[in-house]
């Protein structure tokens, strides 16, 4: 369906554009070179084609003011769009990311929090009891030493 409709596009395109090109040729065959392509009689009050510079500067600046409005036209349509979409970012980022980043920074907390418990419930239990086995030791090699000065002074 695609191709039929892409197909009948370009030839009513082509067709206008065979048309534009006929009127501009005849336009100026008749104006410059006397043909009588469109004859006068038909419409006595037809525009010809221009005699002086002058005329061609006058319809430059009309051509070009009208290329100027439809630009503008086309800024505005532009910025409207580029609004539109930064709109469209910023209410995506709105209700999508920062509900994301929020439950990213409890997931955080949490683990954060099961951290700590782990230290204080398994790590804690075991570093002091690994500081009285230390200290038991320490003690009996102080108790072993104090034993060897004894005999060793008699």
């Amino acid at each position: 369906m695609r191709g039929a409709l892409r197909f009948s596009l370009t030839v009513v395109l082509a067709a206008v554009l065979i048309v534009v090109v006929y009127l501009v040729v005849a336009v100026l065959v008749d104006g410059y070179f006397g043909g009588n392509i469109f004859p006068n009689e038909a419409e006595p009050d037809t525009w010809s084609a221009p005699d002086s510079w002058s005329e061609w500067r006058d319809i430059a600046v009309v051509a070009f003011g009208i290329l100027l409005a439809f630009v503008g036209l086309l800024a505005c349509i532009l910025l409207a769009v580029l609004i539109g979409v930064a709109l469209a970012v910023r209410r995506t980022v709105n209700d999508r990311v920062v509900p994301l980043l929020d439950s990213t920074r409890d997931l955080v907390d949490e683990v954060r929090g099961t951290a700590e418990f782990v230290g204080e419930s398994a790590v804690t239990p075991i570093i002091r009891v690994y500081s009285v086995v230390s200290g038991i030791r320490k003690g009996l090699d102080s108790l072993g030493s104090l034993g060897g000065r004894f005999r060793g002074g008699s």
